[in-house]
């Protein structure tokens, strides 16, 4: 089970889903940091270990 989490402030994240597999977690963070410019990552709550960040907005360079 892999957990996408939205960043509230530099230290603060709100679980909102979670996916059977990393890559649709992974889908799901990617669309809704280009939807809403936040940051999102996804955690592996089992090892509690934080598998990707995704970040998208203005300023940012690909």
């Amino acid at each position: 089970m892999f957990c996408i989490q939205r960043q509230e402030a530099p230290d603060q994240w709100v679980q909102e889903l979670c996916f059977k597999t990393e890559f649709k977690a992974y889908m799901c963070a990617r669309t809704k940091s280009l939807a809403t410019m936040n940051t999102y990552r996804v955690i592996d709550p089992v090892l509690n270990e934080v598998t990707t960040v995704v970040r998208e907005g203005k300023g940012l360079t690909h």
